[in-house]
């Protein structure tokens, strides 16, 4: 790749990963209204779409009395019924299981709504007269995540639950200046730094429980954007479970602790205990504090500085981060293994 062609595809991503607020500020700005009620959330999406779905649940776990499951399969639970309000995401509209998923809720007189930007599943939703929220097409399906974040947000308090929606409204002008202080082009960047520590390793990025959505962001985006392998998990589990992997020499592998402020005693005393141990076996841990004064807050900004770290990353390894033909050529071999089984 020629430092121009570096320089053109690093330039194309970063706007849409600049885009994340203006998509959050869009979603929050629109005015629904739902024509039912409903006594569960289902979530029905894969990668991106998914983990929308994942932060936002997170995010008002302790907030709300109606619970929400995120659906990453070709099925929807048996529990799922009538009562159960069924998002189905899907950026393309074309995802083959979030294509199945819709049926079986249609199937299941399900209360349905779609937020896809195009494709069969919109072309199905429309037919069948369910509620759709257009997304903006040409665009990579993950530099939507505003936007679905944002929906799934303005959705909850419009059917009645906690004012998330209003909070995001508030919280627009202060993700704004975050950005800036993390933004692609600031050399005092944070994200940079921490880029740089992870540059050459397999990071392993360990998240406290109100953020374990967002470590799986993190490593999606260094994934796709950097082309790098990485793990996430919940600084939980490491205690009791992965600790002991760590135990031997782990040259390629960094430990990233995500948590996040006003963090409880025990989680901090975790963190404080884990690294230490790290330490003895010879790693050394990159420990990352999310600021914000609400979980959604917290949430938010652990996106925004994940993204940035993956675009960092793509630079220092000079790939092209708009570059997801191994996701595409799988995609294909999958829908057509599922079509030849009459799926």
């Amino acid at each position: 790749m020629t430092k121009n062609e570096e320089r053109s595809y690093l330039k194309e991503m970063a706007l849409e990963v600049d885009g994340f607020v203006d998509g959050l500020e869009k979603a929050a700005g629109v005015k629904f209204k739902l024509p039912f009620d409903y006594k569960q959330m289902c979530i029905c999406g894969l990668g991106a779409s998914a983990i929308a779905g994942d932060i936002v649940a997170d995010t008002i776990l302790t907030r709300w009395n109606i619970p929400i499951r995120v659906i990453r399969s070709t099925a929807i639970p048996n529990w799922v019924n009538e009562d159960t309000l069924v998002i189905a995401l899907s950026h393309s509209g074309n995802t083959k299981e979030a294509l199945m998923m819709y049926d079986h809720a249609k199937a299941k007189r399900c209360r349905i709504i779609v937020m896809a930007s195009g494709g069969e599943l919109t072309d199905r939703c429309m037919k069948d007269g369910n509620m759709l929220i257009e997304m903006p097409a040409g665009i990579q399906p993950r530099s939507a995540a505003g936007y679905m974040i944002g929906y799934l947000l303005n959705i909850i308090e419009s059917g009645g639950g906690p004012r998330v929606n209003s909070e995001l409204k508030d919280l627009i002008p202060s993700l704004r200046t975050y950005k800036e202080s993390i933004w692609m082009h600031n050399t005092e960047s944070r994200a940079k730094h921490i880029a740089e520590k992870l540059r050459g390793t397999v990071p392993v990025i360990y998240a406290s429980s109100p953020l374990s959505a967002c470590a799986v962001r993190f490593r999606q985006q260094i994934n796709e954007n950097a082309k790098m392998i990485a793990f996430n998990g919940m600084i939980t589990e490491l205690e009791h479970s992965d600790i002991a992997g760590w135990s031997s020499a782990q040259t390629m592998c960094k430990p990233v602790l995500v948590y996040e402020e006003g963090a409880s005693d025990t989680v901090i005393g975790t963190v404080n205990r884990m690294a230490n141990i790290l330490r003895s076996y010879g790693s050394e841990p990159e420990i990352i504090m999310i600021s914000g004064k609400t979980a959604l807050e917290r949430s938010l900004r652990a996106v925004m500085l994940g993204d940035y770290v993956s675009l960092f990353l793509a630079s220092m390894n000079r790939v092209d981060p708009m570059d997801v033909s191994s996701i595409k050529s799988f995609k294909h071999l999958l829908s057509t293994l599922l079509e030849q089984k009459g799926l």
